[in-house]
């Protein structure tokens, strides 16, 4: 990742890529929710655009938690928030139950034979408890959000970085 060859990073970098990192979160299981419920009822195989949409998107929500986590690992130890600094103290024990989270719901996807009713729910549930792990930087996110135009080029630049290096697979 481009962003953790940075020196360091300031407090508005680090919330830069907060909001990106709670987006592109939020994108990836929005993104498999819908493609799961566009294969409700259907047997597995039966819709392969559809099952290689939810396996970009399921997967794709494991690389943005394993970056997030990159990132906080990287500059956590060496930055100290002026507010909500239990993004970083928490940081690990989030990801760690996010990808708990996630990984019941893809064993539960890839042990059965047909996309149910209860199976789509299911992990439609489990999407949306994984996304509520991060309110806190969803909280953030939409905090620095409310200053539009205003936010620093600090903010956005680091954003970009590493919504890019997100990108990059």
């Amino acid at each position: 990742m481009r962003i953790t060859r940075y020196p360091n990073l300031s407090e508005t970098q680090f919330f830069g890529c907060t909001a990106a990192f709670v987006d592109s979160l939020a994108g990836e299981l929005n993104a498999a929710t819908i493609a799961l419920r566009r294969l409700e009822g259907q047997a597995k195989g039966a819709a392969f655009a559809y099952e290689m949409t939810l396996d970009t998107h399921r997967y794709g929500a494991l690389i943005v938690l394993d970056r997030w986590a990159a990132l906080v690992a990287a500059f956590g130890p060496h930055l100290r928030l002026s507010r909500r600094p239990s993004i970083i103290d928490a940081a690990p024990e989030r990801v760690r139950a996010a990808e708990t989270i996630l990984a019941a719901a893809n064993a539960l996807i890839d042990s059965a034979d047909r996309y149910t009713g209860a199976l789509v729910e299911a992990c439609a549930l489990a999407f949306q408890s994984l996304d509520t792990t991060f309110n806190e930087e969803r909280a953030e996110a939409a905090q620095s959000a409310r200053l539009g135009p205003m936010l620093s080029e600090e903010y956005t630049s680091a954003r970009r970085i590493f919504l890019e290096d997100l990108a990059v697979r």
